[in-house]
């Protein structure tokens, strides 16, 4: 874990200044050979995904992903590639690839069909998979669930999942994933809803010990595939980005962040198939 991308942040009114719309460029590739830029979303609020290091700079899976990826597309454009990472947020991770100012966005992103529709997007070929589960204090691992007090990070796919398995509950969304952990570790929710993964590498980063809380219930509400966001009717893009998620290079990426999670992955992925 010590790839590490130190990214600069574009602030919008440069961007709008300096950007092409998505009808106004043809193919990415075409792009990049271009100016010999990549331009990556990336999170900060997503443990082993996108975030921040204990010296302000972004590392995560995505970090690692895009450099790696930039040294692919040199070799294959013949041209020197770097890497200019761009903010992404829950709010804007579709919208900064819809209007060109992201050429992908790598993140914990739901793939959805509807929303690629809905929101002129494509998603990539699946990189990892999870599901809604609740975390816990290790004290209420037996505490009713239909009836309590519940937390789930506001405009995520995890709210449907919750609101279909526990429609009694008292359902509070937080703004941040990290708010939304903090209240279940200071009581003043029963449990915090979110994928796995996400709340799990929250937990962590705040200095829970892996015996202070449970994650419930052991088979996940919602069976999620996580993809990158790409622009929509690029097929070239979408080739080149998905050739390299499945390439040894990617292949590499991947297990540099998550073979430790192998088994728990191989338990999720099993549940999934089976539904």
């Amino acid at each position: 874990m010590n790839n590490i991308l130190k990214l600069t942040v574009i602030t919008s009114s440069i961007i709008l200044s300096a950007i092409f719309t998505s009808a106004s460029w043809a193919s990415v590739l075409q792009e990049i050979k271009n100016t010999g830029v990549l331009k990556v979303g990336i999170r900060k609020d997503s443990m082993l995904f996108g975030f921040e290091d204990s010296r302000g700079n972004w590392t995560g899976y995505c970090a690692t992903f895009a450099n790696s990826l930039a040294n692919s597309l040199s070799r294959q454009l013949n041209t020197p590639v770097s890497v200019q990472g761009v903010l992404s947020t829950l709010q804007n991770r579709e919208s900064i690839v819809r209007n060109g100012i992201a050429h992908i966005e790598c993140g914990p992103n739901t793939i959805s069909r509807e929303k690629e529709v809905e929101r002129n997007i494509k998603y990539s070929s699946a990189f990892f998979v999870t599901g809604t589960q609740l975390i816990v204090r290790a004290g209420n691992a037996n505490a009713n669930l239909s009836n309590g007090q519940l937390g789930v990070f506001q405009g995520s796919t995890n709210l449907r999942a919750v609101t279909q398995a526990f429609p009694n509950a008292n359902i509070q969304q937080f703004a941040q994933r990290s708010q939304g952990v903090s209240a279940v570790r200071n009581g003043q929710i029963t449990a915090f809803a979110g994928d796995s993964i996400l709340i799990i590498g929250e937990a962590v980063r705040q200095g829970w010990a892996a015996k202070d809380f449970e994650i419930l219930p052991k088979k996940p509400l919602s069976c999620d595939l996580y993809g990158m966001i790409l622009p929509a009717n690029d097929l070239q893009w979408e080739n080149t980005v998905n050739s390299f998620i499945r390439s040894s290079q990617g292949l590499e990426v991947w297990r540099t962040w998550f073979e430790e999670l192998a088994p728990y992955l191989k338990g999720t992925l099993d549940y999934c198939r089976s539904r």
